[in-house]
């Protein structure tokens, strides 16, 4: 199967995936949620995240 021709379920659920992992770099960093995970560790983990989506963002793209 062709990279673009993929179902819209598997584009829907990539596109969800990106913004969930965008959600949880933010949530990481700038809220006091996770305030029991010292913030040296917040924050790399939140740009790893962060990074992550990024890059499943611009595989749909360039998949679609």
């Amino acid at each position: 199967m062709k990279e673009g021709n993929r179902s819209p379920v598997k584009t829907a659920y990539s596109i969800f995936m990106v913004i969930f992992y965008i959600c949880i770099a933010v949530l990481l960093v700038l809220t006091p949620i996770f305030e029991n995970v010292h913030i040296i560790v917040r924050i790399i983990m939140g740009v790893l995240f962060f990074l992550y989506g990024l890059f499943r963002g611009y595989r749909v793209w360039k998949g679609l």
